[in-house]
């Protein structure tokens, strides 16, 4: 792609000042004599001047690109070490309401292994110290470390496998009568149960508003339909989920569960809800 005329000179053909005479202003009233200051500058040598000028535009280039912002520019993005993996791909959405897939239908062990392999049963990967604040988390002792026999690090879960895991829930919530008994997450007490489901509700809200989807879906005249029909049928800019799934089994972290355990200085955080009892853990 050709690079577009740039709409500056360079700083080595900027006009000399103290070449010019000092004009009139505007609507012939006289010019503002310059000040002592300025006057010094003007006698300065052109480059030691131009270079003055490169500096301070750096200097407040960098303090502006430091200072926070209330949103994150797309070009900036929030760090991850998968980041390294992500790949676009075109893929067209096969929308239509009856199309076969191996993540629908009546439930059954092949489909819940399905699931299973790209939700949250994905095993939890690690975070170095210095990853960590690059991502914006914070050091806190409340963090989960890794023992040292093990490589240290902070545990770390993709988000991308938290939003399968709650599109999961809902999916089997769906399918109560059969998996009433069995999912660990419906063992729960109803008031927990309902939090639970109306968490990951809420979370896939937040996913689809913030990565708002503005692909156009056309609609069409269909036999049998009086008023039209949309065409669900649409291709959209996709991450290669698969690469970023083989990231995350390759970064997966194999330690027994029973040597995740709190350290000596591990300060725990408040349950994040008010049932504090008579309830399972809450992995979603």
């Amino acid at each position: 792609m050709s690079k577009e005329p740039s709409q500056y000179s360079p700083v080595g053909e900027v006009d000399d000042d103290e070449a010019k005479p000092f004009h009139s202003g505007a609507e012939g009233f006289p010019a503002t004599p310059p000040s002592p200051l300025k006057s010094r500058f003007l006698r300065l040598p052109s480059w030691l001047s131009h270079g003055i000028l490169v500096c301070t535009s750096l200097l407040f280039f960098t303090l502006w690109m430091e200072t926070g912002s209330t949103y994150v520019h797309e070009h900036l993005p929030i760090y991850s070490p998968a980041s390294i993996v992500v790949e676009s791909q075109v893929v067209r959405f096969n929308g239509t309401l009856d199309f076969p897939s191996i993540y629908r239908g009546h439930p059954s062990p092949e489909l819940d292994a399905a699931w299973a392999r790209i939700s949250h049963d994905v095993r939890p990967t690690r975070m170095t110290l210095d990853q960590m604040l690059r991502a914006g988390e914070v050091n806190s002792p409340s963090k989960v470390k890794y023992p040292e026999k093990y490589g240290g690090g902070f545990m770390a879960t993709l988000e991308s496998t938290h939003q399968l895991h709650c599109l999961n829930l809902l999916r089997k919530a769906s399918w109560l009568e059969y998996y009433e008994s069995i999912e660990p997450s419906f063992q729960n007490t109803p008031e927990v149960i309902r939090m639970h489901l109306d968490h990951c509700i809420e979370m896939i809200r937040h996913n689809t508003m913030c990565n708002a989807d503005v692909t156009m879906i056309t609609w069409d005249w269909v036999k049998g339909r009086t008023s039209p029909y949309p065409n669900f049928n649409t291709r959209h800019q996709c991450r290669n989920f698969e690469k970023i799934l083989d990231w995350a089994t390759t970064h997966a972290v194999h330690i027994p569960k029973s040597e995740v355990t709190p350290l000596e200085d591990t300060v725990e955080l408040p349950l994040p809800f008010h049932h504090a009892t008579n309830h399972h853990d809450h992995d979603g």
